[in-house]
């Protein structure tokens, strides 16, 4: 089973929250996404010790695989971005990428925020 982290768990887990730590143990595999990594980066380079969060994020990129945004994910987004605004449920398109590229390679997305992600067809959600 492979696992597709949202940027929010894995920024409590950097703030030191020890049931996403022991979540994440269990684990077997765990990926994330390259808009996972892009806001992982945004909050880094805009933090007080800009240094310390840079190297935060590279050691956990080390441990963890980066999903190619490919040409699949890329069309599962504009099916789900049409779907959605055609039932008047749109979502962040941030979030609708993550989705999707969680979707292409058959991942389980872990989230804290399930209501970002409960309208997009087919993708399996977990909360943690």
């Amino acid at each position: 089973m492979r696992y597709c982290l949202d940027s929010n768990v894995i920024i409590d887990m950097f703030r030191g929250e020890t049931a996403i730590k022991a979540k994440l143990e269990s684990m077997e595999h765990y990926c994330i996404t390259p808009v996972v990594l892009c806001e992982l980066f945004k909050g880094a380079y805009a933090a007080q010790g800009k240094d310390e969060a840079i190297k935060l994020v590279e050691a956990f990129l080390h441990s963890a695989e980066l999903l190619e945004f490919n040409e699949h994910a890329c069309r599962l987004f504009g099916q789900r971005y049409a779907s959605l605004k055609q039932k008047g449920k749109t979502t962040q398109e941030s979030d609708l990428m993550i989705a999707c590229t969680a979707l292409s390679h058959n991942c389980i997305l872990v989230t804290r925020n399930t209501k970002d992600f409960v309208n997009v067809q087919g993708l399996r959600v977990i909360s943690v």
